[in-house]
């Protein structure tokens, strides 16, 4: 139990330390070039609810990078203090020390699930509120499609509030898949009484098409639902994506996207534990080598796990692969990798 303590300590104080570090370096560089218009538009009180706001988004990008920084760091001093000879002294191979960090490992998984799916999304959408003028507000200017339960809605423009859209198309899509009929309309304007269409021309299938001067629109959208969809947040919440997929709420993006947000949100899980892998790989490579290779190859592993788990996430977003495999390859096959290399360390 000491042990455990003494390693989880030194490991979890300086992923704090660089993720601190990380964070307030690209919260820095990012206010140097953002303060000049915050300052203009919203004065110098609106400066730290700014990086406030950015710390969970800049947090979400550094945090793998940042344990696989901290655990190698960790075991590189444990090397060059030869405490890794007293732990091989004391009959803890590699593995042995690896399974007392997974409870620090599992902590940190939960927090980045949580920080993944919650609390960035939240951020960014506060972010986009506090904010407006810096993100694009000025409305719909480019071709944005939604999908409310079976219809899909196709948008030219609108205006910055969502309440005024032109150049208008819905298409009901029967429980088959068929194309039950195309409306489309000049502008659909939003009231207390619900959506408006203006200058109608309604395509039923298989029959000829008629002219309306206005028809009511029954749909779930609301306008702020609308400059949200059009805004397109990178960011999602892990209930709002799993709404959208039950149908519950509409959804401006594909099956696929929300698909893979989901299960990203559990391999998030994962992610610490592959880092601390490879941080460990580089201590004890260390050990046993004297020289900067083990950094380089722990380093290595850790950065590629990160950028093929991004490029996996981006093929199933866009349906390229299942929204399984791209969440949960990526951790699976590095940790793999990462296992390999521990028991070829121990040879």
């Amino acid at each position: 139990m000491t042990m455990l303590l003494y390693l989880s300590r030194q490991v979890g104080y300086r992923i704090v330390a660089v993720l601190v570090s990380l964070v307030a370096l690209g919260i820095t560089f990012d206010l140097i070039e953002a303060s000049t218009e915050i300052l203009e538009e919203y004065g110098a009180e609106a400066l730290a609810t700014y990086a406030l706001l950015r710390a969970p988004l800049f947090l979400l990008i550094v945090l793998p990078l940042g344990i696989l920084i901290a655990a190698t760091l960790t075991f590189l001093t444990l090397a060059l203090h030869n405490e890794i000879v007293v732990l091989r002294v004391a009959g803890l191979n590699t593995l042995r020390v690896l399974m007392m960090l997974v409870p620090l490992a599992a902590v940190c998984g939960v927090g980045n699930s949580y920080l993944a799916s919650n609390l960035a999304p939240a951020a960014e959408e506060a972010l986009n509120q506090r904010f407006p003028e810096m993100f694009d507000s000025r409305g719909i200017e480019k071709e944005v499609w939604l999908r409310d339960w079976r219809d899909i809605i196709r948008i030219g423009r609108g205006m910055p509030d969502g309440r005024t859209l032109s150049d208008l198309s819905i298409f009901e899509i029967g429980p088959h898949g068929d194309l039950l009929r195309q409306i489309d309309a000049r502008t659909a304007r939003f009231s207390r009484d619900g959506w408006q269409l203006e200058d109608v021309t309604v395509h039923p299938a298989n029959k000829i098409k008629r002219t309306l001067t206005r028809l009511r629109w029954d749909t779930r959208l609301t306008p702020a639902g609308i400059v949200d969809a059009a805004r397109r947040p990178e960011l999602i919440d892990v209930q709002e994506a799993r709404q959208i997929l039950a149908g519950a709420v509409p959804g401006a993006r594909g099956v696929p996207y929300y698909s893979v947000r989901l299960w990203c949100s559990y391999s998030a899980y994962l992610v610490p534990l592959v880092m601390i892998l490879f941080g460990t790989l580089a201590g004890f490579r260390f050990s046993r080598e004297g020289g900067g290779r083990s950094i380089f190859l722990g380093m290595l592993g850790g950065i590629s796990f990160i950028v093929i788990d991004s490029v996996f996430s981006s093929l199933g977003e866009v349906g390229a692969m299942g929204a399984a495999w791209a969440a949960f390859l990526a951790p699976g096959l590095f940790f793999v990798i990462g296992l390999w290399s521990v028991m070829v360390v121990e040879e």
